[in-house]
């Protein structure tokens, strides 16, 4: 993004000031502070690629009065710079209220932009993530909003949210909350933003679970083994516990894996961004929730994984010692004898080749434990130098929270004990088995500060966004008659039969509605904030008419034909579209993508999302993406789906082509022909439609489709699936995709017997030659190109008998060819 101002730094010259931060923009005014964690969250969305421009701010910096002129003539500046999408992180940016749309509604239709904003509040989670509560919702110009989920960057994990029910069989409540989900019970209130738990840092990769209750609850692992199996096994397998108060998971989560018999992750406690064990630079660790629900002392083991049948493993060691704070297995060396090792619930200071024996002692709320010696075996006197060493190192917070615990100790270690006492501000208690020496009381116990403090409100209140919209319009009346004249369109192609095969593959006029219509360059633009000439933006000018198609009020109809290539605005829309699918299909996008040849980046985002609206078209059935919303749209019924077609029909250039037999459904009868001068179906009548037509290529084993159907001789048509599939998997049925306005010619039509059969020739995309004279039954004589076209149908047809039944026959490829209703 070209940049008006150095990253970091901002304009002043007014009330509001615009900092730049790469994609991320903050409009704030003197009476809001600087926006936390800036840098993380723009590190974080250049790591999940996401290149939407971001503008944030807070109702006190909205409630100025140049914060409209200048969010104003940021759009404007934003919209010349060639961006197509923003997203506004601002509280009530995407509410709808009854006569007065939202103002992520005004912004998409008057700059042409596709937007994303939150349904409500919206508010930043440490660790560098947007949580709207009440969702994301997309805006695209003409498009009905979308939902989008509630999370941004939005993680694999989130669509895996909705197969989750709101309670567990034992009667818990399943809350989200911006990490994941929590599990707390029906007694305890609900959470909001501002609460411990929204501030559990969002991990892209993984779904946190956390487990709530007072202490002493004891949470069925029947109910979580319940609410994981609601899940899809990779987000499953990938689920991390975590506690939610001062209790231990580790029992819960083994029982999980003994149950589920696959492994199970449980963190030592609540994942919070904090300061490492020994006060280093701040990362997310595990921090111990105390009996009051504070944060307590960060544990040095960041997690185990529970495994059927097996000890625990620990995970993000980290000893508290002087030097690195990462040791790849938890273990230090203390003297040529003696080292010491992390634990769950503290450290244990051993013999060097010497493992602990069982699963060590529970995770507590007072600080961690550090243990030495073996039960049962009076530990060497080597051992007490090696513990003075070991408590001179660790640093004061540290030391201030410790108990320790020595295993088999005598009475004539007493000395040593109180010289440990006195040398570190101990007292020291005698158990069974062995002495243990605690904090004395006049050491005062260091705790973590909370990351953020509890409150019942949002921290982004909505703020009344009335007659806000007048700010950004008024005034564009004057300045659109100085607006530029559209540029004209390019040339039609040559319409010549001999080049029809490269029509297919070559960019034609076509004009869409509003929904994809570019905005023209403005005369004048300024970044300040004083906008157009009265200090306002000017209104973007109307779409361009279609040229192609008759003036009415009746929607738009698209004229896609081959060749068509979609645009950035196209590309956004689909995004908003697709929603969860668009990342659910990710993977095998980038598997067909690594299969063209190199492209640059702005040609590789254009692939993407028309491979997606490929699998989209495939893969949705009876949803937002139906191919009869499909077509109804390319008919001119409905135009939010227009960005959808446009991308489908540019995708069919990187497909391969097929030339062959074709077989399409028909419905449930053919037109019959009383009158064989006006029959519909009469041989050399051609058939068009505005939208896709998909079939199934006969060479593959399929079968006919049961009852009437096309037979369709295909020269440019393109197969959906090879360029997806995998290769030592071929599929045995292949679905091909026909542009919209492709012609076909009639052949023959053969009525007898229970499956009738039209047979048809695909048509150069100018119409092709005529036809011969008639014949002397009324009939197209069939011309030399006919003639074969109908041969290769008559052998494609040979001994293949119709399906049984409906069931197995794709429902897009069935339907009569030709204008639909």
């Amino acid at each position: 993004m070209a940049q008006a101002t150095p990253r970091g730094t901002g304009v002043d010259d007014g009330a509001v000031r615009i900092e730049a931060h790469d994609l991320l923009l903050v409009l704030r005014s003197g009476a809001s502070g600087p926006v936390a964690d800036v840098d993380d969250l723009v590190r974080v969305l250049r790591w999940a690629g996401d290149r939407t421009v971001t503008l944030v701010s807070d109702p006190p910096t909205m409630a100025q009065a140049d914060f409209w002129p200048r969010l104003g003539a940021l759009l404007d500046s934003l919209r010349g710079s060639g961006h197509t999408a923003v997203r506004l992180a601002m509280a009530g940016a995407g509410e709808e209220r009854p006569g007065r749309p939202a103002l992520a509604r005004r912004v998409a239709d008057s700059w042409a932009v596709g937007v994303e904003a939150p349904a409500a509040g919206v508010h930043m989670v440490p660790g560098a993530s947007l949580y709207a509560p009440g969702g994301w919702l997309g805006f695209a110009p003409g498009v009905t909003p979308v939902p989008l989920g509630a999370r941004c960057p939005r993680p694999v994990w989130e669509a895996a949210l909705d197969a989750v029910p709101g309670h567990t069989a034992g009667g818990r409540v399943i809350e989200p909350i911006p990490a994941g989900l929590l599990l707390r019970p029906a007694s305890a209130p609900a959470t909001v933003p501002g609460d411990l738990y929204h501030t559990v840092p969002l991990d892209p990769r993984r779904l946190t679970l956390v487990v709530g209750g007072p202490p002493g609850d004891e949470v069925p692992a029947g109910d979580v083994a319940a609410l994981l199996s609601a899940l899809p096994e990779p987000v499953r397998d990938a689920v991390r516990l975590a506690p939610g108060g001062p209790r231990d998971l580790l029992p819960l989560a083994q029982r999980l894996a003994d149950r589920l018999g696959a492994p199970v992750t449980a963190a030592t406690g609540l994942p919070l961004l904090t300061e490492g064990p020994s006060g280093g630079a701040r990362a997310i660790r595990s921090v111990v929730i105390g009996t009051d629900g504070a944060p307590g002392w960060v544990p040095f083991a960041n997690a185990a994984e529970c495994r059927p049948g097996r000890d625990p493993r620990l995970l993000g060691c980290a000893v508290p010692l002087h030097g690195p704070d990462d040791t790849p297995d938890g273990t230090v060396r203390l003297t040529d004898r003696w080292q010491v090792t992390v634990t769950r619930a503290g450290l244990w200071v051993g013999e060097q080749g010497v493992v602990r024996p069982g699963a060590g002692l529970a995770v507590g709320p007072a600080g961690p434990v550090v243990e030495a010696g073996v039960p049962g075996e009076r530990p060497d006197p080597s051992l007490w130098p090696a513990l003075d060493r070991l408590l001179g190192s660790l640093p004061p917070r540290t030391l201030a929270n410790a108990t320790l615990q020595v295993h088999g100790s005598a009475p004539d270690d007493a000395g040593a004990l109180r010289a440990l006492e006195t040398r570190h501000g101990l007292r020291t208690q005698t158990p069974a088995g062995g002495a243990q020496i605690v904090p004395h009381p006049r050491v005062p116990v260091a705790r973590a500060a909370p990351a953020v403090h509890r409150t019942t409100a949002d921290p982004l209140a909505i703020p009344d966004l009335a007659g806000a919209w007048e700010h950004l319009v008024r005034g564009r009346e004057e300045t659109a008659a100085r607006r530029e004249p559209p540029a004209p369109e390019p040339p039609a192609g040559p319409d010549l039969d001999e080049a029809w095969e490269h029509l297919s593959r070559r960019p034609t006029p076509f004009a869409t509605s509003s929904s994809v219509s570019s905005v023209s360059s403005e005369s004048s633009r300024s970044s300040d904030s004083s906008g157009a000439s009265d200090g306002r933006p000017p209104r973007p000018g109307p779409p361009r008419p279609n040229a192609t198609e008759p003036a009415g009020p009746t929607p738009a109809r698209s004229s896609f034909r081959a060749g068509h290539r979609s645009g950035p605005a196209d590309h956004t829309a689909l995004r908003l579209l697709a929603g969860p699918a668009w990342e659910r299909h990710a993977p095998a996008v980038a598997r067909a993508l690594s299969r063209l040849p190199a492209m640059t980046d702005g040609e590789r985002e254009a692939a993407e999302a028309d491979l997606t609206a490929v699998l989209l078209h495939l893969d949705d059935a009876g949803g937002l993406l139906d191919h009869h919303a499909l077509a109804a749209a390319c008919r001119g019924h409905d135009d939010r789906l227009l960005p959808f077609a446009s991308c489908l029909v540019s995708a069919l250039r990187r497909l391969p082509t097929h030339r062959g037999a074709v077989l399409r459904g028909a419905g449930s009868a053919l037109p019959q022909a009383e009158d064989p001068e006006t029959d519909p179906l009469r041989p050399g009548t051609v058939l068009r439609d505005r939208a896709p037509l998909s079939g199934v290529r006969a060479a593959g084993g399929a079968g006919r489709p049961p009852g009437p159907h096309y037979a369709v001789w295909s020269v440019t048509g393109r197969l959906a699936r090879p360029l997806f599939a995998d290769p030592d998997r071929p599929e045995e049925v292949q679905e091909v995709v026909f542009a919209p306005g492709t012609p076909f010619m009639v052949l023959d039509v053969r009525r007898g017997g229970p499956s009738p059969v039209v047979l048809l020739r695909e048509l150069p995309a100018s119409g092709g030659a005529p036809a011969s004279a008639p014949g002397q039954d009324g009939n197209a004589e069939l011309g030399q190109a006919d003639r074969a076209a109908l041969a290769g149908l008559d052998e494609a047809l040979r001994g293949r008998g119709a399906q049984s039944g409906g069931g197995g026959w794709p429902e897009r490829c069935a339907g009569p060819v030709g204008e639909g209703p």
